[in-house]
């Protein structure tokens, strides 16, 4: 369901990064995690860093100015102020000696006489001016309104509320199936891509939902697979690279980052990272589980090339249920599932399990809206008339977490970090023998 009144920064989010900042490079914080180091309220509250700093920030309406121009604008903005207060006081002082002089013929005659072009300092003054302030004023709207239109809601951003946690103890055994995670009981292959633990591959793009388009997640994935995922690769630039994986595979693989919120990350000032609302060390994920499953009511066929792949829905807290398909749970605990961020009792960790779409449509590799290409299967498995199902990928991540509530999934500012915006993306690159092999183990009944 939409989310309904959620608590919201009064500021532009960059005021947040600015002051988060400060407190690093003023020596406030001095070493992330640390009790001492970070402002952060108790942990069961979980707000920690971002929280403190929004409560304290009240109303700031002003915008961030960046390091690098703050200097010259201001000097702009000085030089511009100075002329105009010149050319104003200047066409003050015209004003009062043309009331002084009138009815001297021989001052007029004269003023009449002057070029039409002369250079004029009080001219040149009043409107260099103007000129200068309309320039920069138009400048600066323009940049702002740019801004605003391909990062939108970056004023609305907020940590997550006390209501998105539950303990999964207080969780039903067997709730919280979401879509996709009927399989076949026998058959199975599993790709090895490591887990990006190093940090080595992230970004805050999304080139299956929004290829082309930089930092269109406005939150930071974690990628493994193909080493070349960008807004713009290429598949062939993709296949050209480096991989993580064993066997060749060059797919990639991606989800959002999940950051402990009482640490500090080196992004505050970052797109994707606190200017997107997104503060906090990045916690890596300790296992990355990458299986592809059978279909349990007819054999799976090769999945093409360049396949797009997307579960769950982003912006699932707004858009509602359509696309969500969040799935929360912890260790030991594997029989219950939630879309709330689960609280795991002492030696167990956090899991996120992502299943995906698998009855493909038989012809297309994508689709306008990037999903309509694929489908999840029917309530019993199947596929629906006109689909065939081909091997189906389950993510399962696994992370040591923080005590308490202090973590949250990265997400759209507007999204306030909602667990139920979990999801995640692929790009199907399997060499074809590749492929043929996992089809095989899956039709076969093997463990692959």
């Amino acid at each position: 369901m939409p989310r309904r009144g959620r608590h919201r920064t009064t500021g532009p989010v960059r005021i947040v990064a600015a002051v988060a900042a400060l407190l690093v490079t003023g020596g406030i914080v001095v070493a992330a995690g640390s009790a001492s180091a970070h402002p952060r309220a108790d942990s069961e509250d979980g707000s920690g860093l971002v929280s403190t700093l929004t409560r304290s920030l009240g109303n700031g309406d002003e915008e961030e100015q960046s390091p690098d121009d703050s200097d010259s604008d201001s000097e702009d903005q000085d030089a511009g102020d100075e002329s105009a207060e010149s050319g104003s006081d200047t066409e003050d002082q015209d004003t009062d000696r043309q009331a002084d002089d009138q009815g001297d013929d021989q001052n007029d005659d004269q003023a009449e006489d002057q070029p039409d072009d002369r250079p004029s300092g009080d001219d040149g003054g009043q409107d260099g001016g103007q000129d200068a302030g309309q320039d920069a004023g138009q400048d600066a709207g323009q940049d702002a309104g740019q801004e605003e239109e391909q990062f939108k809601g970056r004023d609305e951003a907020a940590p997550p509320d006390a209501e998105d946690f539950v303990d999964i103890r207080e969780v039903e055994p067997g709730s919280g199936g979401g879509r996709g995670g009927r399989f076949s009981e026998a058959g199975t292959f599993r790709v090895d891509c490591g887990t990006n633990a190093n940090g080595a591959h992230r970004n805050s793009d999304n080139i299956v939902l929004g290829p082309g388009k930089r930092n269109a997640a406005q939150h930071v994935h974690d990628y493994v697979g193909t080493t070349a995922t960008t807004f713009s690769s290429s598949d062939e630039e993709l296949r050209n690279a480096s991989t993580t994986c064993t066997d060749g595979d060059r797919s990639t693989y991606y989800w959002p980052v999940i950051r402990d919120l009482n640490g500090t990350g080196p992004d505050v000032f970052d797109d994707g990272g606190g200017l997107d609302g997104n503060f906090g060390s990045v916690l890596p994920a300790t296992s990355v589980d990458l299986t592809f499953h059978g279909n349990p009511t007819e054999d799976v066929t090769a999945a093409p090339d360049g396949l797009r792949l997307a579960t769950g829905d982003a912006k699932a807290a707004t858009n509602g249920d359509a696309n969500a398909n969040a799935r929360w749970t912890c260790t030991g605990f594997e029989d219950r599932t939630t879309t709330r961020y689960p609280l795991c009792p002492g030696g167990s960790s956090l899991v996120r399990i992502l299943d995906f779409p698998s009855c493909w449509d038989g012809q297309n590799t994508d689709s306008d809206d990037h999903r309509s290409h694929i489908a999840f299967p029917e309530e019993d498995g199947s596929c629906a008339a006109g689909t065939q199902p081909v091997p189906a990928l389950r993510m399962t991540l696994t992370y040591d977490r923080p005590d308490g509530r202090a973590f949250a999934l990265d997400s759209f500012p507007d999204q306030q970090h909602a667990p139920q915006t979990d999801h995640a993306s692929s790009i199907n690159l399997m060499p074809e023998a590749l492929m043929d092999r996992a089809v095989s183990c899956i039709n076969e009944g093997r463990t692959c």
